[in-house]
């Protein structure tokens, strides 16, 4: 912001823009050394902007957000987009995108909303980070099964501490991410208590998920079943990324490999029913990952940073 003229004694408006846009001083602090109420400093600004002593100018950074998510909502058929800057280190990017994504799913929880919640260290920093309260009646539903690791962003974790930002009731999925066999996998879900459950997430309104991308370096903690034999074993089929702990190939279905019939979670058709389906990801790592979930049908609402918008729209040109 450019203000037009230095500040003058005698004129309280531009003496109050420039003490506001150019000191960055707070209003309270302006109606204090000017000697005027903070409605009459609020006031003055108004005048200020009205009369062209003060210009905003929007940054090229917000300008080139503004167009990265123009053009991703149109190559990728979404609803909504929301971009923010990039960030220097992993954690800091998990914490812009995570505060964005928190904005959006608040904006989204009107009263008697259920909100399907996955897992994943970004939606661990959402719950930190987001507004706080919610409407009334509003409802929570983990749509992943527990972690054994119990890390922050086990999906039980996750679920509990983004019911309590909205102040809203949690229903915790009570059976881990993965078993040890299809068969029993498929009496667990089988069971009047877990059948519930999946009913319940069945009627969520939304539903929020992190995108996990898939490496060599990729660690898991979910041992004995999530193991680096088994994340090799999907890289070799060709395993693009990991939502709501099931492994996607790059044209958005689900590889059939180890833990495709052993993994208790909302499976890719329930997710597609949902009608709003929130994505978060950051990082131009994790292109290869957004767009297999993208190519799932999967998301109607996209959260990232630049970087990850820049890599999938360069890899759409090509």
């Amino acid at each position: 912001m450019h203000t037009a003229a230095p500040p003058h004694a005698g004129d309280p408006v531009r003496r109050a823009a420039w003490l506001y846009y150019a000191e960055q001083r707070t209003q309270a602090e302006i109606a204090r050394e000017i000697g005027v109420s903070r409605q009459t400093v609020a006031a003055h600004l108004a005048e200020a902007r009205a009369a062209g002593h003060v210009t905003i100018a929007l940054s090229e950074e917000l300008l080139s957000a503004q167009r990265i998510s123009s053009a991703l909502a149109a190559r990728y058929g979404l609803e909504a987009v929301h971009v923010v800057p990039g960030a220097s280190g992993e954690e800091a990017v998990r914490e812009r995108v995570g505060r964005a994504g928190g904005a959006v799913v608040r904006a989204a929880m009107g009263a008697g909303r259920v909100l399907g919640v996955a897992s994943g260290r970004t939606l661990a920093a959402m719950a930190r980070v987001m507004p706080r309260g919610g409407p009334e009646g509003t409802g929570v539903v983990q749509i992943a099964g527990s972690s054994i690791s119990g890390g922050a962003g086990a999906p039980e974790i996750c679920a509990a501490q983004i019911a309590a930002a909205l102040g809203a009731r949690c229903a915790p999925l009570h059976a881990p991410a993965y078993l040890g066999d299809a068969a029993l996998a498929a009496r667990l879900r089988a069971d009047p208590a877990i059948a519930l459950q999946f009913d319940r997430i069945s009627a969520a309104d939304l539903i929020v998920f992190g995108i996990g991308e898939l490496t060599p370096r990729t660690r898991f903690a979910e041992p004995p079943h999530l193991t680096a034999a088994i994340r090799d074993d999907y890289l070799a089929r060709g395993a693009a990324g990991v939502v709501f702990g099931r492994f996607l190939a790059p044209d958005g279905t689900e590889m059939d490999g180890p833990l495709a019939r052993r993994t208790i979670a909302i499976d890719l058709a329930a997710a597609r029913a949902v009608p709003l389906r929130i994505a978060l990801a950051g990082g131009a790592t994790k292109d290869r990952a957004a767009r297999a979930a993208l190519a799932a049908g999967l998301v109607t609402h996209l959260v990232c940073d630049e970087p990850l918008g820049a890599a999938l729209l360069e890899e759409a040109a090509t």
